[in-house]
């Protein structure tokens, strides 16, 4: 059952949706109202987990023949949710 779900690339195009929605959120109130929303806030903390699994997703998608850009990009702006399924072969390079 979870190995159908973690090769469902539909599965993985959703989390990237909502990651999308999330930055434009916390883009939006960032602005509104700087790092006192909620939102902003939540959203600080994402990016920062998200820099902390550059590691991670280096070794993920080693011989996948990813460049190091977009395996930066990919994994700054979506995290797990692109060096997982890119690893499992969901996503291809």
């Amino acid at each position: 059952m979870m190995d159908r779900i973690a090769d469902n690339r539909r599965f993985w195009l959703l989390l990237n949706l909502l990651l999308l929605v999330l930055h434009g959120f916390g883009v939006y109130c960032y602005v509104a109202a700087g790092f006192a929303h909620p939102v902003t806030q939540l959203w600080a903390i994402v990016l920062l987990i998200h820099i902390l699994e550059f590691p991670l997703a280096f070794i993920a998608v080693q011989g996948r023949k990813v460049g190091w850009g977009t395996t930066i990009m990919a994994t700054f702006i979506f995290g797990f949710t692109w060096w997982v399924p890119t690893r499992r072969g969901v996503f291809h390079a």
